[in-house]
């Protein structure tokens, strides 16, 4: 299995602290970074570097994968030829239809022509007319003359997932071939909704398969192999000028033996994560996630999580463990910052003084690694987006509520809604809302349109002429929970319940769990650039940068 980077890579950690103004004191925010530049886009890498090939490959699949629209179906497809050609799969396309809608990655749309459909094969070739069209709007991905994929190999994959509309770019996912045969590949590379017909690609860019089914595991992923592909491309009379753009690829094909990580990361994620620890009035455990330890005094994590919990503790790698209260936290990022009740002192960490910290840049395509425990990683993940924005989801309480004269009762309640959760009933009347005299429907509605499905809201309530108070976590929609997109997500483990809502994060391809949110993301020479808030869905993960995190505290 894929581990991480490739284990030339010899940086040396650093720390690079960082301080803001926060109440009456500067909060030092310690930020593990290497001693050398961090890499980018042609800018202090080899010229045939690991980075550098990957990210020249993820820019070209940007532009040669498209969004397939026919009937009410929605499916992915690859441009294969300067002429226009398009591959995806046949089951992507409307029964009778001789005509598909090609979405661009910038938006444009161009109608295209069936050429060849093979329903045993799974695969359809598509023609556009592409007059209307310049040369800037797509590119192309080979396809190799020879089959010579091998389980072990390192492959990126890139869809357009459903549940995203149009003029969101394709999602790209890295991963390795678990195994081959004539008809099909099966993969690492995680596959939603939507990417049927995308394109795998090997490292040197030549396309190997198509995407076709998704598995309910991570090492499910199913695609149609070349052999296939190439056999429907054979029934055309177009397959022998498509054949003579084929081309090799720059240098040997990477291996996941070569993405391992670097002793150093591992070193520097485990001494930066935390184990939070939390438990109820009653003393009942409640919690347990990761956290990033910014300094000796300070521990950010994942709001949401921690809300309902009376104490809270942090453990470290080092055995030891410290008390934690909330210190601040920003509702719009699900962020919490906790303070420890007694320095975390980690000398070797937290005393180091680096000369040259340089600021780690955050990138498309940017190989990562996250923190899973306090003495693990996860396997390789790349960026997919930076600045992203994750459409906000509606927030329900579960409870129907009627206003008498200026005040507000309960009437009816949905079954394990999160009003019946938090303990409300038929007949209790709703005096506050987070601190607020709740007077009108208007303020409740008001109320519900500013939150996300997983944030928390705090009810005092009269019952009875009794006067007490409860914490509600507001849920999903039902509804939305049997909507196709969301049902597979569900399907490949479990995504957090505050998944939406979010501003200017970072999305990667690493599958977590979600009591792995709130911990560490780092690049591959070391440096922590975000901190994992969220797993949105089966190919997303969304984190914050640890710029945004800084801001966030300043506040």
């Amino acid at each position: 299995m894929i581990q991480n980077l490739s284990s030339q890579i010899d940086a040396v950690t650093d720390i690079r602290k960082y301080e803001w103004q926060s109440v009456s004191k500067y909060l030092c925010i310690v930020v593990v970074v290497a001693t050398m530049a961090s890499p980018c886009v042609a800018i202090d890498q080899p010229e045939n570097s690991v980075q550098q090939r990957l990210t020249a490959i993820c820019h070209n699949l940007q532009t040669a994968t498209v969004r397939v629209r026919s009937g009410t179906d929605t499916s992915s497809g690859v441009i294969v030829s300067k002429s226009g050609l398009v591959l995806t799969v046949a089951h992507g396309l409307k029964p009778g239809s001789d005509t598909a809608l090609v979405v661009f990655s910038n938006g444009k749309t161009c109608e295209a022509k069936r050429v060849v459909v093979d329903e045993q094969e799974d695969v359809a070739l598509l023609s556009m007319e592409v007059e209307s069209l310049t040369d800037g709007d797509w590119s192309v991905v080979r396809v190799p003359v020879v089959e010579d994929s091998m389980a072990g190999e390192v492959v990126l994959a890139n869809g357009f997932p459903a549940r995203e509309p149009e003029g969101m770019g394709a999602v790209v996912r890295i991963g390795e071939i678990l195994a081959v045969d004539r008809a099909a590949v099966r993969t690492s590379c995680t596959l939603t909704s939507g990417d049927s017909g995308g394109p795998l690609v090997n490292s040197s860019g030549e396309l190997i398969g198509l995407h076709r089914h998704i598995g309910v595991g991570a090492e499910l992923n199913g695609h149609v192999a070349l052999t296939a592909i190439r056999t429907v491309l054979e029934k055309s009379e177009r397959w022998q000028s498509l054949a003579q753009h084929a081309a090799d690829g720059p240098g040997a094909k990477l291996l996941s033996k070569d993405l391992t990580v670097s002793p150093h990361v591992v070193t520097a994620a485990s001494r930066v994560t935390a184990a939070i620890h939390g438990t109820t009035a009653d003393g009942e455990s409640a919690v347990r996630i990761l956290g990033t330890v910014l300094d000796n005094h300070h521990v950010a994590t994942k709001l949401s999580e921690i809300v309902p919990c009376h104490a809270l503790k942090c453990q470290f790698v080092d055995g030891s463990t410290i008390a934690a209260t909330l210190s601040k936290f920003d509702q719009r990022l699900d962020l919490a910052i906790l303070k420890l009740a007694s320095p975390y002192n980690d000398g070797k960490v937290l005393n180091a003084a680096g000369s040259d910290r340089r600021k780690s840049e955050l990138f498309y395509s940017q190989l990562v690694v996250s923190a899973t425990s306090l003495t693990d990683v996860s396997a390789v993940g790349m960026i997919s987006r930076v600045a992203y924005n994750e459409p906000a989801q509606p927030a329900r309480l579960g409870a129907t509520i009627e206003a008498n004269s200026d005040r507000l009762y309960i009437t009816e309640l949905s079954p394990n809604g999160s009003a019946v959760l938090a303990g409300l009933q038929v007949g209790d009347e709703l005096s506050q809302v987070d601190g607020r005299a709740s007077t009108s429907l208007k303020f409740i509605g008001d109320l519900l349109t500013t939150r996300q499905p997983g944030d928390w809201i705090s009810i005092d309530v009269l019952r009875a002429m009794k006067q007490f108070s409860v914490q509600a976590q507001l849920l999903h929609d039902p509804g939305q929970q049997f909507e196709k997109t969301e049902f597979l997500d569900g399907r490949t483990g479990r995504v957090s319940r505050r998944r939406g809502g979010f501003h200017s994060i970072l999305q990667h391809g690493i599958a977590l769990e979600p009591d792995a949110c709130g911990g560490p993301l780092f690049d591959m020479e070391g440096h922590l650039i975000a901190i994992t808030i969220a797993r949105r869905a089966r190919e997303s993960t969304l984190a914050i940068s640890i710029e945004q995190v800084l801001k966030s505290a300043q506040r």
